[in-house]
């Protein structure tokens, strides 16, 4: 097998690249390559533009990374207009496989249309590889859920490795189908999302209400009395009967899709309280499918996917409620469906790691410049530590950065959460963001139990899990800390992010809470960044303190 490349060009488009010489695979997220959040390769570019596009993704991949190219498989996850025409001609493959959501849900069948395979590959079975070939499972049960592709809205498999033996399946290999159901967990907790005020007044972008909504519902008391009818919007999608059934006053009833930005009612106290109602009614209505699943597969770990998998409540009851062992990838929205194409593609037998897989600095070649320029000094850890302890805010930038939509390391800033007021700085005059919004710890595996409450600490890489801190340590660790008393720990080891491992045993010397706090280096309403030109930018017109470059440390630019 030589080397392959796949795109996504719906919301969040993406491109993986998969070297078979190193058996590697590289994500381009587009939105971070163009500034544009869930940006759409489709989307208002004609022809000439996404040509633009993919073909600097080519060079980018051919100067970064040492793709030649020449593939032996262009992979298209539900094509867009004239994407797959414009894919075709930017990248030279001898095959070109199309995966649709309206063939079959079975793996590895093939139909040739038009002098092209249209693979049995579809949206959520995309969702699905990518989740079970990133985990440590050999088998599993996976679900996919989200807002809805060519194949539904919620979807059930089971998973297991070409090397491992099943426990309820003894014949089966790959990744199986198990049932549909009927649903919108999605667009649903977006559109509940779209009633309050605080949530969907100043976001740019509806697909940003869904995590504001979670992080204002622990502001709120959920409406025991109406949960139930928010749990069946999730599978009826019936807006009016919602209305009409809980005596609330919505907007747009017949079309809330029109704007959804616009359609907010609630505010405050009330507006808290629909949130809070509106998480009950999420988890509810997921757990009424999930207990289904539960009892027939009893000993199987749970591998989690699709945009809705990023809802770290529903994914930490799982853990505590059900005593169940979880998987969530570092990419389970639609930002992984290009890398769960050629995952499903390959079928591979090891655990596949892409955490830190994604764009390389892209200006890296000025980095000496600015270095001379503004005076930078190589730091240490040790330094860095130093500088977390007195107070100050750090943006670290180092190597490729993380996939999906969490900063892991590599494009994070950090700073010290024992500091109360650490939190409102970073959203008012850092991030711009939401005063609500909670920020997330990171802490050494091995430690983490000094600080948090978990049945266990595996797979908590990713920020996708919300344990609760130990009460003790929740005023002394304010700033991390939600008003529920969860947070949305990363644990870390030296082999998942040595220099935070390092940082961390620096920080441990310094302070007897070894706990720091790590969010996206970005700023409000643009993705995570991929070039020294903007990290610098947020030094200098932001109140964030240093930035730390590939071990430089820039200072504020005099003015």
């Amino acid at each position: 097998m030589g080397n392959l490349v796949s795109l996504f060009s719906g919301h969040d488009a993406n491109l993986t690249f998969y070297n078979s010489d190193t058996d590697s695979y590289h994500v381009i997220e587009l939105e971070r390559l163009l500034k544009k959040r869930y940006f759409r390769l489709h989307f208002d570019n004609d022809d000439n533009a996404m040509h633009s596009i993919l073909s600097e993704c080519q060079s980018i991949a051919e100067l970064h990374w040492g793709f030649d190219n020449d593939y032996d498989t262009l992979f298209d996850l539900e094509p867009w207009g004239n994407t797959n025409h414009v894919a075709r001609q930017v990248f030279n493959a001898r095959d070109v496989r199309i995966g649709t959501g309206q063939v079959s849900h079975m793996a590895g069948q093939q139909l040739n249309i038009g002098g092209h395979h249209y693979a049995t590959a579809t949206h959520h079975l995309c969702h699905a590889a990518c989740s079970f070939y990133l985990s440590p499972y050999k088998e599993s049960l996976i679900i996919s859920y989200d807002g809805g592709g060519g194949d539904g809205f919620f979807n059930v498999y089971h998973g297991i490795k070409p090397d491992g033996v099943s426990r309820v399946y003894p014949k089966a290999r790959g990744i199986n189908h198990l049932a549909q159901i009927k649903s919108d967990f999605g667009g649903g907790y977006l559109l509940f999302g779209s009633n309050v005020r605080e949530v969907s007044e100043k976001s740019r972008h509806h697909l940003a209400i869904p995590g504001k909504l979670m992080g204002l519902s622990a502001y709120g008391s959920p409406d025991e009395d109406i949960v139930p009818f928010f749990s069946d919007f999730l599978f009826d999608r019936d807006y009016k009967k919602l209305s009409e059934s809980t005596g609330l006053t919505l907007k747009n009833v017949d079309d809330p899709w029109k704007d959804a930005l616009a359609n907010w009612s609630y505010e405050s106290t009330a507006g808290y309280d629909f949130a809070a109602t509106s998480q009950r009614g999420f988890e509810e209505a997921f757990f009424r499918v999930f207990r289904e699943y539960n009892k027939k597969f009893p000993d199987l770990p749970i591998c989690m996917s699709g945009g809705a998998s990023l809802n770290v409540l529903v994914n930490e009851k799982l853990k505590t409620v059900f005593k169940k062992q979880v998987f969530v990838p570092p990419t389970p929205s639609d930002c992984g469906l290009s890398l769960g194409h050629i995952l499903l593609h390959k079928n591979p037998t090891e655990r596949i790691s892409v955490t830190y897989s994604g764009l390389p600095l892209l200006d890296k070649e000025r980095l000496q410049h600015e270095v001379s320029v503004r005076g930078a000094k190589r730091i240490s850890h040790a330094g860095i530590a130093s500088l977390l302890k007195k107070g100050k805010i750090v943006g670290l930038v180092y190597g490729d950065s993380e996939v999906g939509p969490r900063a892991l390391g590599n494009r994070s800033i950090v700073c010290d959460p024992t500091y109360p007021n650490m939190k409102d700085i970073l959203n008012s005059k850092v991030k711009f963001r939401e005063w609500y919004r909670p920020f997330a710890p990171f802490c050494k595996k091995s430690e983490a139990s000094r600080w948090f409450n978990s049945p266990d600490f595996e797979n908590l890489e990713f920020m996708s899990f919300a344990p609760e801190v130990i009460e003790e340590y929740r005023s002394k660790l304010p700033s991390i800390t939600h008003i529920d008393g969860t947070a949305r720990l990363q644990t870390v080891t030296e082999e998942s992010h040595k220099g935070f491992f390092g940082l961390l045993t620096e920080f441990g010397k310094l302070s007897d809470i070894n706990v720091l706090l790590n969010t996206s280096f970005n700023i409000r309403g643009n993705p995570i960044l991929s070039t020294i030109e903007d990290a610098l930018y947020v030094l200098d017109n932001t109140e964030l303190d240093f930035v730390v470059i590939e071990d430089y440390i820039f200072e504020k630019q005099n003015t």
